[in-house]
């Protein structure tokens, strides 16, 4: 691994924590259309692998437009040297939404 692999690795681990210890997290994952929470899910558990840019091309278009973090994975390139940076991107979109949500 690459000293920029092994960063992208523990900034994916720290988002993935702030994102879950939030406090607006469960509200906002309980918002989520299924397809998106499925795709947060797993991103919450695991890299992004090209499994994972094919499950979120099939996304509904409303979903793809709607969640920023799902287009981002939709649009990503494939290739498996890619996916720790397309991870932390991705975390990094969420964290955003996540900080950014309006409760009623």
């Amino acid at each position: 691994m690459t000293s920029t692999e092994i960063l992208n690795g523990i900034a994916n681990e720290i988002k993935r924590v702030q994102i879950q210890n939030h406090p607006k997290y469960a509200a906002w994952s309980a918002s989520l259309p299924v397809h998106t929470r499925q795709m947060l899910e797993s991103i919450l558990e695991n890299d992004l692998t090209p499994e994972s840019i094919l499950f979120a091309q099939a996304a509904p278009k409303a979903e793809r437009d709607q969640y920023q973090f799902v287009a981002i994975i939709a649009g990503g390139d494939p290739s498996p040297a890619n996916m720790l940076e397309l991870t932390n991107f991705a975390l990094t979109d969420i964290l955003i939404a996540v900080r950014e949500f309006r409760t009623s």
